[in-house]
Parts: C-alpha cells; sequence; structure tokens
C-alpha cells in the first residue's frame, strides 16, 4: 500500500522533524513542513496534481507567522478534502473549543506519545475516508434520483400527449357522426308529421327514430371515454 501524504504545520524545526521521524516508519510519507500557515498554505494552492494532496494536516495552533493554525485550518478544512489533526501544548478549554469550529479529526497535546499519535491519525484518517465515502454515496443517490425524476416527468409528458390526441380524436370522431345525424333526426320529425295518417310509414319512421337515439347514445358513451383531468 502506498503511504498516505503528512504536510505538518508546526513552529519549532526539532519538533517537527521529530514526528517526521516517528511516523514515517508507519506507512507516512511527510512531504513538506512549515513554520509559517501562510507558506503552507501557498504551497497547497500551488499544487495542481490531486495525488499530491496530503491526506492529513498535522496543524500547530501557535505558529511563527502572523496567521494561527486554527485560522489556517479553517482555510484547510473549506477548500481541501484532508484529515486535520492539532498538534499543541495548549490544553485550555477555550483553546479547544476554538479549534473544534474548524472540524479537527483528532487533538493531540504535547509532549506527544507515538502509539496515541498514530491512533489519532489513523483514526483520523477513518473518518475522513467515511465523511469523503459518505458524500460519493449521497451525490450518487442524488443522481439517480435525478435521473427517476427525468424519466418519471417524460412518461407523465408522454401520457399527457397520448390522453390530448385520443381526446381530440374522440372529439372529432363524435362531431362528424352527430352532424348527420342531427340531420337525420330532422328529416325524421317531418316524416312524423307528413305521414301521421300512414301507419305502416309511421312504424319505419319509428324505428329510424330508435336507430338515431341509439347512435346519439352511442355518442355519449364515446365522449365519457374522454379524460377530464
Amino acid at each position: 500500500m502506498l503511504p498516505q501524504k503528512v504536510v505538518i504545520f508546526e513552529d519549532e524545526f526539532l519538533i517537527a522533524n521529530d514526528l517526521k521521524q516517528q511516523i514515517q516508519p508507519f506507512n507516512y510519507e511527510v512531504t513538506a513542513m512549515f513554520r509559517k500557515a501562510e507558506e503552507g498554505l501557498k504551497y497547497l494552492a500551488d499544487l495542481s496534481n490531486p495525488e499530491d494532496f496530503p491526506d492529513v494536516v498535522l496543524m500547530d495552533i501557535l505558529l511563527a507567522g502572523k496567521m494561527t493554525g486554527i485560522e489556517a485550518a479553517e482555510v484547510i478544512t473549506q477548500n481541501y478534502n484532508c484529515a486535520l489533526v492539532f498538534l499543541t501544548g495548549l490544553s485550555h478549554l477555550e483553546t479547544f473549543n476554538e479549534a473544534c469550529k474548524t472540524k479537527p479529526r483528532a487533538y493531540l497535546i504535547k509532549p506527544f506519545n507515538i502509539n496515541q499519535t498514530i491512533i489519532s491519525i489513523k483514526l483520523a484518517v477513518y473518518q475522513n475516508n467515511l465523511e469523503k465515502l459518505a458524500i460519493q454515496h449521497h451525490l450518487e443517490l442524488e443522481d439517480r434520483v435525478l435521473s427517476r425524476t427525468r424519466e418519471l416527468q417524460l412518461a407523465k409528458d408522454e401520457t399527457e400527449e397520448t390522453i390530448n390526441l385520443k381526446n381530440t380524436m374522440l372529439s372529432n370522431i363524435s362531431n362528424q357522426i352527430r352532424e348527420p345525424m342531427l340531420g337525420v333526426m330532422g328529416m325524421v320529425t317531418l316524416l312524423k308529421e307528413e305521414t301521421r295518417d300512414n301507419p305502416n310509414v309511421q312504424r319505419y319512421v319509428s324505428y329510424i327514430d330508435d336507430n338515431v337515439a341509439h347512435v346519439f347514445s352511442l355518442l355519449r358513451k364515446i365522449m365519457d371515454l374522454k379524460d377530464t383531468r
């Protein structure tokens, strides 16, 4: 397994170098060390290859430059996806609370116990990887939901188009049948008046009248098939 890359922000060179020597045998590669936050942030900003970005940043709270480790940590957590571990000799609760606002993965108090340090770094990396995985799954779920929503919308649009086409067709069929049948009804009414004294003709006229009524009944059923949504 390739070593995990580590960047150390520590204003005391001897402490930083000692920490580097102690963690390297545990498959950690310290790619850079900085006494000032400004220099370390510039180094990170200049990295162009994603493979060169550190997996872990070990951050001292008090640094040599104008910017504190907490301020630098805020920039790192907002812009880079790496595990942040604070290294400090300060154990005040107020400082701890302020540092926690930057969402570090671990918080180590100097002087360091190497076993505790390695465990903290491993835990920090593990938590960071879990968060990356959760974000990836969330994005994949969003993509699936968005894709499914588009499919459902397309199906809805196609269904509505089919319904509109069906309604138009039924309306056209109904109108094409109704108009001539209205003419037939008018002729039947006239025949009834003109043949009132002829029972045989009246019988045929009644037969035609019944069939016209049946046709209009069928037309009403056809129109009932229209979707009224």
